[in-house]
């Protein structure tokens, strides 16, 4: 969840910070704010830059591989239409960098927001980030924050279990881990890793919540090791990335134009004439294609250009090419010589 600083026009978390003008209620980072008309193209174009910066930062396309991934996780979530959630067991959901998981499991944290419950605040569905060095502290304070715990926790509590107790008392049914390979691998020590194993099967021994693992295909190995999780029926699925084959490239360059009619620019960016030059550095992965995207519309917007033209392509992806990659995207060397 994403909480402005004061010295940023907007004060709420970015998904419930409408746009306002023409577009109403739709918000920063909604699917459904499309400038598919020129009209609405021109009226994004009027909109404030500040406006336009984030509508960008936050662009969200639903598209094959998207639906995908909010399909995986709504089925461990809610494996029978119209029926209950699936309590106190374990999934996943693997896949490589840039493969779009990180934003899809965000969606689906929007998708389930928290309520005023019977007894308080519920919170079905909490996302939970782990990064390189994780530990028992570090994950009680994420909580704390993703819950909007008000009170911090003591010394004497162990941050594991007054995890879990704030999960339990805040009615969660799932809890979504994203970059979950940090922890179990990469740790400074096996007993870390033990510690996070430890604090993964104590949410799930609590019968009540179902625990969602997200990151890269690694954690497979992990995994289907340790019995207690196969015990709770521990599945995961692999969230691929579009192909070369024609009809994944067919579809690729449908994401493209989805991606330019999101773009709050008073004339089409023409993206998907710049098709193969996209696959060709992302691979058919959506985080990469973002990348050089929101880059280029950067430097759109600071030229005052109606849309994004080639050159600033050609600048964003200078950037970005890792060294000992000679191709040649969207022409960019010919720049870099001139």
């Amino acid at each position: 969840m994403t909480i402005f600083p004061n010295y940023y026009p907007v004060n709420l978390p970015i998904h419930k910070a409408p746009v306002g003008g023409t577009f109403g209620d739709l918000t920063f980072g909604s699917p459904d704010l499309v400038f598919d008309t020129a009209e609405r193209r021109a009226a994004a174009a009027e909109l404030p830059v500040w406006k336009r910066q984030l509508i960008i930062k936050y662009l969200r396309v639903p598209y094959h591989t998207y639906n995908r991934g909010l399909a995986m996780i709504a089925r461990f979530h809610m494996p029978v239409g119209d029926g209950v959630p699936n309590l106190g067991v374990a999934g996943g959901m693997l896949g490589e960098p840039g493969s779009g998981k990180s934003v899809i499991c965000e969606t689906y944290a929007s998708m389930h927001p928290p309520f005023d419950g019977d007894e308080g605040i519920e919170m079905p569905v909490v996302l939970m980030s782990a990064s390189v060095g994780i530990s028992r502290r570090r994950i009680g304070d994420r909580i704390r924050r993703q819950t909007n715990a008000s009170h911090r926790i003591l010394s004497r509590d162990d941050p594991g279990d007054w995890s879990v107790d704030r999960l339990v008392r805040m009615k969660t049914q799932l809890l979504i881990l994203d970059e979950s390979q940090f922890l179990f691998f990469d740790q400074r020590s096996s007993y870390i890793a033990q510690e996070m194993y430890g604090f993964v099967k104590d949410v799930a021994d609590t019968g009540i919540i179902s625990v969602f693992l997200v990151g890269y295909p690694s954690i497979d190995e992990f995994a289907y090791d340790i019995e207690a999780f196969r015990r709770r029926g521990y599945r995961s699925e692999m969230l691929k990335p579009l192909t070369s084959s024609p009809e994944d490239i067919a579809l690729f360059g449908d994401l493209l134009r989805s991606i330019d009619r999101r773009l709050p620019f008073r004339s089409s960016s023409e993206l998907h004439k710049y098709r193969d030059h996209f696959y060709l550095y992302s691979g058919g992965r959506i985080g990469f294609v973002m990348n050089v995207v929101t880059e280029a519309a950067y430097l759109a917007l600071n030229e005052r250009s109606a849309c994004i033209l080639v050159h600033h392509l050609r600048e964003a992806v200078g950037r970005m090419v890792k060294p000992g990659d000679d191709t040649n995207y969207f022409g960019y060397k010919s720049v870099k010589r001139s």
